[in-house]
């Protein structure tokens, strides 16, 4: 049964149009999933649903009660745990026909996390959620991709989703090799014909100036031929128009934004990276730690495991430096970058190029060269920091750090994928699995984790 259906509804923002003429339905029993790229309008269709915000056009009409949580966005990540699961359990308590879930997972530790799957396994209504957290997207029903104002669905789980998306993308690359063929065919068309035409134009030539025909007859016949000729090569022409324009869009649609690491110019530091000795600190009477100890050599990829608040970000800050030890020793030796959530390390006020100088110590034309190995290329790389999308954030950020051979040792990455959409979790990890550094992981992204290959947990 239907609780929530659009037809044919278009919203926009000034002259951002992020919902064109969709048409949908939300049904009683079903938990599904919207997702797609960041700024792409997730968030505004849970709100139209809700009905906090009204569309422009169309029509959305609602049978159900409904239950709507917000993005919960703290830098305390321990009180937005709590405040998060709070919410939650709230949501789930009020028994809505359909429940309105925007990124739910965010700010959940792995136990936290287990108990809301658990709840959300159970809660017998309808419920629709905006996520990019891939373990959560394979519990659901049916997922629903938001692109370009229109609405894909799939209906499955995150695996099937995958499924359905590479059948599309082999359909695209099949299309695309038929395209070069056509042209192929078209141009060989064209060239047989301009021949053609050659040699009947010298031939006819000669025929009249053999002939006994009038010039005015000849004359005639000759400029009807060119007309029949002219005719078939606008044929010809427009078809290898269309043709051209369809492998223009394929090719589009194909592109890869995966990104291309280069090799250090010197080898990663193998021994030592870190190394704690009886760690003290405290956050007022609140004991973090305690006669700490911790070590961590080159090339490894650990993976700090505990609860929210039990001080996983800390350790990151203390080995970094932006914390100081109550007591102890922390030393720490080669190249270290920490990456926290808010991927802050840019100078906002600077330009992509500007910024991979600055961190690199690059000169400006080896600049400009690694911003367009990630994607930013011409006048994209002199945008400024301060105005990019999280996709193109990430990809900035990665530009600059790993984009020239003076890579870090050590990269250190604070819950790296919170506030990231899929496809930029794709980019980074693949840039990841290149990168050849040690790398100390916070998150609770178990797909993430996993698919970048980590060797240790650590487990406070």
């Amino acid at each position: 049964m239907a609780l929530i259906s659009l037809s044919n509804v278009s919203f926009g923002y000034n002259d951002n149009d992020l919902l064109t003429g969709v048409s949908i339905a939300f049904n009683s029993n079903e938990h599904v999933a919207i997702i797609g790229d960041n700024g792409s309008g997730k968030t505004t269709l849970l709100k139209l649903l809700a009905g906090d915000l009204l569309p422009d056009s169309g029509n959305i009409n609602k049978n159900a009660s409904v239950c709507m949580l917000n993005q919960i966005n703290v830098s305390d990540s321990k009180s937005g745990g709590e405040q998060q699961m709070f919410s939650l359990m709230r949501a789930f308590e009020s028994g809505a026909d359909i429940l309105l879930l925007d990124e739910p997972t965010n700010n959940l530790d792995t136990d936290a996390k287990q108990v809301f799957f658990n709840q959300l396994n159970n809660y017998p209504n309808g419920v629709v959620i905006v996520s990019h957290d891939r373990e959560l997207l394979q519990q659901m029903d049916k997922i629903i991709e938001l692109q370009n104002g229109k609405l894909v669905v799939y209906g499955g789980n995150y695996d099937f989703y995958l499924e359905q998306k590479q059948i599309e993308s082999d359909s695209i690359y099949s299309k695309y090799i038929d395209t070069q063929k056509s042209i192929a065919r078209l141009n060989n068309t064209i060239n047989i014909a301009q021949n053609t035409r050659q040699h009947h134009e010298a031939k006819q030539a000669k025929d009249i100036a053999n002939s006994r025909r009038s010039r005015l007859e000849a004359n005639a016949l000759k400029g009807k031929s060119q007309q029949t000729e002219a005719k078939k090569r606008a044929v010809i022409q427009k078809k290898l128009t269309q043709q051209m324009d369809l492998q223009q869009s394929l090719s589009e649609q194909m592109r890869n934004e995966t990104i291309k690491i280069p090799m250090p110019n010197k080898p990663f530091y193998s021994k030592e990276l870190v190394q704690i000795s009886n760690l003290c600190f405290a956050y007022g009477s609140k004991q973090i730690f305690d006669n700490f100890d911790f070590t961590m050599y080159g090339g490894q990829r650990v993976r700090i495991v505990g609860k929210n608040g039990s001080g996983k970000s800390t350790l990151l800050k203390i080995i970094c430096g932006e914390l100081k030890p109550q007591s102890g020793t922390v030393k720490t030796f080669g190249k270290i970058t920490y990456l926290n959530q808010d991927l802050s390390v840019l100078d906002k006020s600077k330009s992509i190029v500007e910024n991979i100088m600055d961190i690199s110590g690059c000169p400006k034309h080896d600049a400009h060269a690694i911003a367009a190995n990630f994607g930013f290329r011409g006048d994209t790389s002199l945008k400024k920091v301060g105005v990019l999308s999280g996709g193109e954030l990430l990809k900035a950020t990665l530009a600059a750090v790993l984009g020239s051979s003076e890579q870090p040792d050590l990269l250190i990455l604070d819950e790296p994928t919170n506030n990231l959409e899929i496809k930029s979790i794709s980019i980074l990890e693949n840039a990841l699995n290149q990168y050849r550094g040690a790398i100390l992981l916070v998150s609770h992204d178990e797909m993430f984790v996993k698919n970048i290959k980590t060797d240790k947990e650590i487990l406070f």
